[in-house]
């Protein structure tokens, strides 16, 4: 089990100790898994920058449902197509 190493500040730091296993898994400590709202099966991003990790949570699709507001009416591709022509267009970028 982790040892933790309590510090939380107004910007909500947990910090805490994990070891790694011989199959390279660690355990996330339950002030974190809280801290972030982490669920079983969610994806993380692993961002290694000098000597540190960083695990982020990855939105997925069923997570940003409802996110652009209701009485949208829909796009077909053939819009979206035109769009993305367009914007290329006038990128400078020809097809």
């Amino acid at each position: 089990m982790p040892a933790i190493q309590r510090k939380l500040s107004r910007s909500r730091r947990v910090s805490a100790q994990t070891t790694i296993s011989p199959a390279f898994q660690t355990t996330l400590t339950a002030e974190a898994v809280r801290a972030l709202g982490l669920k079983p099966g969610m994806k993380l991003s692993q961002t290694v920058e000098g000597n540190r990790l960083i695990l982020e949570p990855l939105q997925d699709v069923d997570s940003l449902a409802g996110s652009l507001g209701k009485g949208r009416a829909p796009v077909s591709i053939d819009k979206m197509n035109q769009g993305a022509k367009a914007a290329m267009a006038k990128a400078g970028h020809r097809r």
